[in-house]
């Protein structure tokens, strides 16, 4: 009922004459126009309280103007003064019920209090000054997602060059999954503003979506140069060019964001980002730069990329150094207690871990990294204690569904990630691992081809994802691809042992058994952990003798 009610405005206002034009106001007063400057002044300096009094002010002194009304509840808002600023614009309706600008700052006052003020606000602006793109864009914040299109449609023919008007309906459209559309409203928007970097990155998502890679690489690269270089977008082309195969301009772009201007958080990215494509010669260079003037930053990078050799003795060295008093702390003893837990020590890594979390007792990551530890020690109820107090976040559950998988409790946490998914259906982490280990257990791999495929648009060039896929693949008896896929994964994460172990079999199944323990030889060579080498020595035993 609501949608029809709301739709019955725009068909009026469609056929509606327009009112006569409001009469041009005197101008103001010699003191009140003081008072408003000082009033503009004030709130130029954030002091909003005298902003408020100033514009009070002005607004004694020049009782017919409808703007100073308009500026003095906007000022006594940002105070604080809510039931003044109502008080005034609920005044300032009464007296000129006609001035489009008195309507849109009544929507901008309502909109979190009562929303459905704010939306008879809102159109009463746009009945006005069919024009107003402010009171357009308010209403489609408030309304659903229909309305909100044909409010955002509206507006692009009222104003064709509304660029928030464009962007969003198109980010609108994106979302009802009409990317045709949606990218023809992106493209307009760069049409007018070739920096708008959102626009700009939301064409290059869907033009991913639509199978164009290279045009999207185009366009990320295109943000990436007009944002500065930042660091956000320079992963996310990062990981766009690997899902492209283009290895050689994932390494271009990390030489590139390798430079002497480059702040810390820039060299730390970038350091694992080489350690995860297998390049322990640049990561480690990183870190020794890094080590003049972040000391212990250095140390945990050094650390992290000991892990991901696999020297774990060196891991734990390392991290034992940092001292309890500092930031940092937390995160080294979880690098050590990973490091235990990779050399098959899951008593170590609960020591490890003991004064950590006695100090963040309620740090998720450093409760997890126990509970894998309880799991490991057969200690399933304790670890489900560990988590108990972190509540039903989807931080929280996804942890319990890892904790699950650890465990061998597969069906718990498959129905633990898809318990999340029913109420966020992108949650890239969750929809990878239940639509692993749906294909591992050669349940559902329908269900799970969909949530692996979700998970690939969401992630391009993840290579624990592209794992995912190509496992899949490989329950699915589609061996050719099976190898391609993971074969790319290997690529991508070199260092990882699982990943060479899944390539293995698919090479095994498909016909190619020196191949297959070739692979599995450099799987050795990496120091998998227990459960990998378990899974390790299961396909070396199906090899032909």
């Amino acid at each position: 009922m609501r949608f029809a009610r709301a739709l019955l405005p725009l068909a009026f206002l469609a056929g509606c004459p327009r009112d006569k034009p409001v009469k041009p106001l005197p101008p103001l007063a010699h003191a009140a126009y003081a008072h408003y400057l000082d009033g503009k002044l004030a709130g130029y300096r954030d002091d909003w309280g005298a902003a408020a009094d100033a514009l009070t002010a002005a607004h004694g002194a020049a009782p017919d103007q409808p703007m100073v009304a308009v500026e003095l509840a906007r000022a006594q808002a940002k105070a604080k003064r809510d039931d003044a600023a109502r008080a005034t614009l609920a005044t300032a309706r009464t007296k000129w019920p006609q001035h489009s600008q008195v309507w849109l700052a009544s929507g901008d006052l309502l909109a979190k209090a009562a929303p459905v003020d704010a939306i008879k606000a809102y159109r009463k602006a746009m009945e006005l000054e069919p024009t107003e793109e402010r009171a357009y864009l308010g209403l489609a914040k408030l309304e659903k997602p229909q309305i909100a299109m044909a409010v955002l449609t509206r507006l692009v023919k009222q104003v064709p060059t509304s660029i928030e008007g464009r962007y969003r309906l198109g980010q609108r459209l994106a979302a009802a999954r009409k990317l045709e559309p949606a990218l023809a409203q992106l493209r307009k928007v760069l049409e007018l503003d070739p920096d708008h970097i959102d626009a700009r990155l939301d064409l290059a998502r869907g033009l991913r979506l639509q199978g164009k890679l290279p045009e999207a690489i185009a366009q990320t690269r295109g943000a990436f140069d007009r944002a500065g270089q930042a660091l956000d977008l320079a992963e996310e082309l990062f990981f766009l060019l690997l899902e492209a195969d283009d290895q050689t301009a994932a390494i271009d772009l990390l030489t590139l964001l390798d430079d002497e201007r480059s702040d810390t958080d820039a060299l730390f990215s970038v350091a694992r980002l080489y350690r995860g494509l297998g390049r322990i010669t640049e990561a480690r260079a990183i870190a020794q730069r890094l080590s003049k003037t972040e000391t212990e930053l250095s140390l945990l990078l050094e650390a992290d990329i000991d892990l991901a050799v696999g020297d774990y003795a060196a891991v734990v060295k390392r991290t034992l150094t940092v001292v309890k008093s500092s930031e940092r702390f937390g995160t080294a003893r979880r690098l050590a207690a990973n490091a235990h837990l990779s050399a098959g020590d899951p008593q170590a890594a609960l020591d490890a871990l003991a004064p950590a979390r006695s100090a963040k007792p309620r740090d998720l990551e450093l409760a997890t990294a126990a509970a894998f530890a309880l799991i490991d020690l057969k200690r399933a109820e304790e670890a489900k204690l560990a988590l108990a107090p972190f509540g039903d976040t989807t931080e929280a559950t996804f942890a319990r569904a890892r904790v699950a998988d650890r465990a061998g409790d597969h069906a718990g946490a498959i129905a633990a990630c898809e318990g999340l998914l029913a109420a966020k259906p992108d949650l890239g982490a969750a929809l990878n691992l239940a639509g692993y280990l749906l294909a591992d257990s050669g349940q559902r791999l329908d269900i799970a081809e969909k949530y692996l495929i979700r998970a690939r648009e969401l992630s391009p060039g993840d290579p624990a994802v592209l794992d995912s896929y190509g496992w899949l693949l490989y329950k699915k008896r589609d061996t050719r691809n099976a190898v391609r896929a993971l074969d790319r994964a290997a690529r991508f994460a070199p260092l990882e042992a699982e990943i060479h172990v899944h390539l293995a079999a698919a090479w095994l199944a498909d016909g190619a058994p020196r191949t297959a323990a070739a692979t599995l030889d450099r799987a050795v060579a990496l120091h998998p952990t227990p459960a990998v080498q378990k899974k390790l020595d299961a396909v070396r035993a199906t090899l032909p003798r």
